[in-house]
């Protein structure tokens, strides 16, 4: 499947309890992403808010945007396999987190890689609305930077923004407690590449405060260990190989103050990833996302 004009696109997005976000989202990707008419925007959502019926306001204006209502939650894998079931039809599936916004023209330049025949999944690049003070926002966008400088020379699957051929995933397991690195083995054990394109930006906001923040990296490890011991895969952030030089190239731009952040990230860090192992060894797959409440206001 080449990518053209025919190409047909859906864009999937898993929310839960997203009012103040998904209007904002659904906007976004209606106006300013010039997507093509054959296009969708299926939404699986579920919870206590308002989210269905804003969805359903915009679906009544516009017949691209599909909405779906679970009736009870399940987690974001089971909200995934919804979405790879409902767009199977089309070619090409680019997720998007609700909490996060597309840079204009952002799905226009994540899809152009899959032109080749050999690329199968494209990935974003996360940009943090965070302001640049406090420690917590101070070490959010050092994660980040980090994540960019590494996946600039290994790339990382970031369920932010990516973008999947519909043929490579039917479906993941239920209870993984990070999707990404089970959709980037599937695709890679398929014989596809995955093209890094940090011009598709996307902005989203990470925890404002210490304890959300080690609660978030504390659940992304648990799901990175996961995927280790069960499937054998590891995730690039995992290797020393990858994450040093990344970390090299960061140190470099830093002063004093700068540096008193890498260290208090990397205090969060360690105590992040035993706190997974230990979750693990008690038989704790955190595959049902506890709401991180400073994260959830995007403007």
């Amino acid at each position: 499947m080449m990518v053209n004009e025919t190409t047909k696109i859906s864009i999937g997005i898993c929310a839960y309890n997203e009012e103040e976000n998904i209007g904002i989202l659904l906007d976004n990707l209606l106006s300013k992403q010039n997507l093509p008419r054959n296009s969708d925007i299926i939404v699986v959502c579920c919870g206590t808010d308002s989210t269905p019926e804003i969805v359903r306001g915009f679906s009544n204006r516009d017949s691209r945007v599909k909405l779906i209502v679970e009736d009870k939650r399940r987690g974001k894998a089971a909200a995934l396999n919804v979405l790879f079931r409902e767009a199977r039809s089309s070619d090409v599936l680019v997720l998007i987190n609700a909490d996060c916004l597309p840079a204009p023209g952002s799905i226009d330049k994540l899809i152009r890689p899959l032109r080749d025949p050999n690329v199968g999944a494209t990935v974003g690049r996360p940009q943090p609305i965070n302001e640049k003070k406090g420690i917590a926002n101070l070490i959010t966008h050092l994660i980040w930077n980090l994540h960019h400088e590494t996946s600039l020379r290994t790339v990382k699957m970031s369920g932010e923004l990516c973008a999947i051929r519909t043929k490579l995933v039917e479906r993941i397991p239920t209870n993984v407690a990070t999707d990404e690195p089970y959709i980037q083995r599937l695709v890679q054990q398929q014989g596809y590449k995955i093209i890094y394109v940090p011009e598709a930006v996307v902005y989203m906001r990470g925890p404002s405060n210490l304890r959300e923040l080690l609660e978030q990296r504390r659940r992304i490890n648990a799901g990175h260990l996961q995927i280790k011991w069960t499937a054998n895969f590891v995730v690039p952030t995992l290797k020393l190989r990858n994450i040093l030089p990344a970390l090299t190239r960061v140190l470099n731009s830093l002063d004093v103050k700068g540096l008193a952040i890498i260290f208090l990230g990397l205090l969060l860090e360690t105590c992040a990833r035993l706190l997974a192992r230990y979750d693990l060894s008690k038989g704790r797959i955190p595959y049902m996302w506890k709401v991180l409440k400073s994260t959830k206001k995007l403007y």
